[in-house]
């Protein structure tokens, strides 16, 4: 599990079996495999302090109460910089795409995400389903459930093999990203992707 945040379950067992003297040492390949967060390096730097843990031996160095404390501070505290580092990175990335028009997260059903370019394509498999389940709401005689069972008819189903959720139709029938734009951050934006259904339609 990543030690981006705490509250590992097996970490946390680590920990409390140490206090109860079942160990007195750690191996790991690095410290930042152990902790890349601020509490849990401050407990393993406590735990150290106080002779709890006597040892802990990465791939190329000794940690013990006496020895190398200052360097293990300095690595928790590079760990937890490398992370808030890649999280900004990140968000800034996920914001230059959203300026160009590309989604950047998994495509809705009518549409695959293109792993190549990093784009989102229509699915011609069921693009038409999704544009006649439109054309069929939009008619006013039919209810939520019957478009899920229109979908299931056509063979277009959940992720996990089940019919569409009555929630989700609503989702997929108020889902803007059909005529071409999309939400990020509670914002829309107007996407590079093919519309499957006219705005007249979708109003």
């Amino acid at each position: 599990q990543s030690a981006k945040l705490p509250g590992r379950p097996v970490f946390n067992e680590m920990l409390a079996r140490i206090e109860r003297g079942e160990a007195q040492g750690i191996v790991c390949w690095k410290l930042d495999r152990l902790a890349r967060n601020p509490v849990d390096g401050g407990q393993i730097s406590w735990f150290i302090q106080r002779g709890i843990i006597q040892h802990i031996q990465t791939h190329d160095r000794s940690y013990r109460p006496t020895d190398n404390i200052l360097m293990m501070s300095v690595e928790f505290g590079m760990a937890n910089q490398f992370i808030l580092d890649l999280s900004a990175n990140t968000k800034r990335g996920l914001n230059e795409k959203v300026k160009r028009g590309e989604y950047p997260s998994l495509a809705p059903i009518g549409y695959i995400n293109n792993r190549i370019n990093k784009t989102v394509v229509v699915d011609k498999k069921t693009a038409k389903t999704v544009r006649a389940a439109f054309e069929l709401y939009a008619e006013g005689n039919s209810r939520l459930e019957d478009i899920t069972a229109f979908f299931a008819k056509c063979g277009v189903l959940a992720e996990c093999g089940k019919p569409i959720t009555r929630d989700r139709i609503t989702y997929i029938l108020s889902n803007p990203f059909y005529i071409g734009l999309f939400r990020y951050a509670k914002e829309l934006h107007e996407g590079k992707h093919e519309p499957i259904v006219s705005k007249k339609l979708f109003d």
